[in-house]
């Protein structure tokens, strides 16, 4: 085969390869059109199960599904992230490693000081679900999901209020293990493994359930944690 039929041919593949390249941005082109065109009638029409049906559209594309990985919006997901949200109060938390997540099922929620720095609460509103994950999942591809009865909130609520005491809330007593104070010296708790339903894989979608998860779960503990806050003690395990 001589240079002239080589360069030949590496030509031709070059065009070849040039002609690709140009479907793909005349492809991408008019998807970026089209969803432009589509977002501007929902936001006429205001309307959330639109909106819900053109995101779920959007992940199924296969032509960009590099770039909508997220199982988020899988609906064997958000069954289970919300399968409890009529009878209890549910919070997300982001975690990278799956070491930490399986840790976290068989000891519980670690948080300094306050529950919610780290924890966030979500409800059947799935708009809402998905803009909170929007802004934390670069935290981790571990969702941990944390399930507590309104029951239990409830009670314990109440308890706290009888008690007179106003600068705790439900999630700090839920631990039956000591409080610790961390390098900042703020307050650590471990709310119970208890209320750890499982985790999801965001990426992936793979679900993991916590065998000795019990949203209702009531530990003597919890009012003993009560009573040390009263007296001005340390809670105890």
């Amino acid at each position: 085969m001589t240079v002239q039929t080589i360069l030949i041919i590496f030509i031709v593949l070059l065009l070849v390869y040039i002609v690709f390249l140009h479907i793909q941005v005349a492809k991408r082109n008019i998807f970026i059109e089209s969803t432009v065109r589509r977002l501007s009638g929902i936001e006429k029409s205001r309307s959330m199960d639109e909106m819900m049906a053109f995101l779920l559209e959007i992940q199924k594309l296969s032509l960009y599904s590099s770039y909508f990985q997220d199982k988020i919006l899988d609906e064997s997901t958000t069954d289970f992230i919300l399968e409890n949200e009529k009878d209890s109060k549910i919070f997300i938390h982001y975690t990278k490693e799956e070491t930490d997540a399986n840790n976290i099922l068989k000891e519980g929620f670690r948080f300094a000081d306050s529950f919610y720095k780290t924890a966030l609460p979500v409800s059947k509103d799935k708009l809402d679900l998905i803009t909170k994950h929007n802004r934390r999942k670069s935290f981790g591809e571990y969702l941990i999901i944390i399930c507590i009865s309104n029951d239990i909130v409830n009670f314990y609520s109440l308890e706290l209020e009888k008690a007179g005491i106003k600068n705790h809330s439900f999630e700090n007593i839920l631990t039956e293990t000591s409080t610790s104070r961390n390098d900042n010296s703020d307050t650590v708790y471990v709310l119970s493994s208890r209320f750890i339903k499982g985790y999801v894989n965001h990426h992936t979608g793979e679900i993991v359930k916590n065998p000795s998860f019990d949203p209702w779960y009531n530990s003597p503990d919890f009012m003993k944690n009560i009573y040390h806050l009263k007296t001005n003690k340390n809670f105890t395990s």
